[in-house]
């Protein structure tokens, strides 16, 4: 049964799982606007439900995206994670990217819209340049 509220895009960039001090490389495989896949080269010892922060860089040279994320599963080297936090602008980059990639821009859109009204932003946030601040860590 399909649980995904968000469709997810192919997407292949390096990155960095970090759990309780332990650095994992991996690999990001597909990413929606509120989880992702994730596959290593080495077994993934990181228990579900357990939170993370993930490490991705997707141009060299450029700021990584840095997100919180929660396991929601974990089999040998592939964990499946969700977003539970952002660092800076990560989730208007990771949201830049997807529009770049998706072969479903309206659809995107949408669900970028549900997640905006799911998620309010004080008016603090708002003149923080944070927006839409849905999750900062």
């Amino acid at each position: 049964m399909e649980q995904r509220r968000f469709h997810r895009v192919a997407y292949s960039a390096p990155g960095e799982l970090v759990h309780h001090d332990i650095k994992y490389r991996c690999r990001l495989e597909n990413v929606s606007l509120r989880g992702a896949l994730i596959s290593a080269d080495e077994c993934l010892m990181v228990p579900v439900n357990e939170s993370c922060t993930l490490t991705v860089r997707l141009e060299p040279g450029k700021e990584p995206l840095i997100i919180r994320v929660s396991v929601v599963h974990c089999f040998f080297s592939m964990v499946g994670v969700k977003f539970i936090g952002f660092a800076g602008d990560a989730e208007l980059k990771l949201l830049e990217l997807l529009k770049q990639q998706t072969s479903e821009p309206e659809k995107l859109m949408q669900e970028w819209e549900t997640l905006r009204k799911e998620t309010p932003v004080s008016e603090e946030e708002r003149n923080d340049i944070r927006e839409p601040a849905l999750a900062i860590f």
